[in-house]
């Protein structure tokens, strides 16, 4: 085995490295909170058109993927629900396919950046109070997990 090779690494070094860094661009005595996000497709109806949405959800990474991988811990909340808009307008002859997706990219980051605007304000980054499982209040600082 090879010093520093990927095969030394745990398999959640990714998740070390992230703490590391995120511990150190906060302020000393908070707790870093790491957002975690995850969607999937969801059909609608069949009978207007194949309706379909990406409900968006959001956890913690500060609770045990054990626990927060079993869907009777409620670990996963829905914060939002995504359009999906249709593959390709034919309809409007001067839309062409590449312009439809640019837009379809704009609106879907637009709509991401409204929804978690709160993970970014200054005052998050700084520390929001909230109440532990212990009882204690503690400085959180949340920060989107990559």
């Amino acid at each position: 085995m090879v010093v520093g090779s990927v095969s030394m690494l745990p398999k959640n070094a990714y998740s070390y490295r992230f703490a590391h860094i995120g511990q150190t661009q906060i302020p000393v005595g908070s707790t870093l909170v790491p957002a975690l996000l995850a969607s999937d497709q969801t059909h609608l109806t069949n009978f207007s058109g194949d309706k379909k949405l990406w409900p968006l959800y959001m956890s913690i990474g500060n609770i045990k993927s054990t626990v927060r991988n079993k869907p009777t811990m409620n670990a996963w909340i829905p914060i939002a629900l995504l359009p999906i808009p249709p593959k390709r307008l034919d309809k409007i002859p001067t839309y062409s396919a590449e312009a439809q997706e640019l837009d379809v990219l704009q609106i879907t980051h637009e709509i991401l950046s409204s929804i978690l605007s709160p993970l970014s304000d200054a005052r998050s980054q700084q520390g929001v109070e909230m109440v532990c499982c212990n009882e204690n209040v503690r400085s959180c600082v949340p920060k989107l997990s990559v």
